[in-house]
């Protein structure tokens, strides 16, 4: 499954784009730790300009943050066990 950003529609109130994305999973962290801290939770009504303004903030974050590990794609390595090997656990390296 490739990273999904997140974007949005020209319809202000259409979030298919956005759902089940990364910058949904990054707001959906904020308002936890708000709520964590004791502080208010963030407002989620899709009418509201200010939370496009806000989510905006997160899927610029997201797409950036998508671009630079695909142009950094070679960073990254995954090593695999060998066959008959008693190491079942992939090694990530970056």
């Amino acid at each position: 499954m490739p990273l999904r950003a997140g974007n949005f529609r020209a319809n202000e109130t259409d979030y298919t784009d956005y759902v089940n994305s990364m910058a949904a999973a990054m707001d959906a962290e904020l308002n936890a730790l708000l709520l964590l801290d004791g502080m208010p939770g963030l407002n989620v009504d899709d009418n509201d300009r200010e939370v496009r303004a806000r989510r905006r903030l997160f899927v610029a974050i997201a797409r950036g943050v998508v671009r630079h590990m695909k142009e950094q794609e070679t960073a990254f390595r995954i090593t695999l066990p060998l066959p008959g090997s008693p190491v079942v656990t992939p090694v990530l390296q970056v």
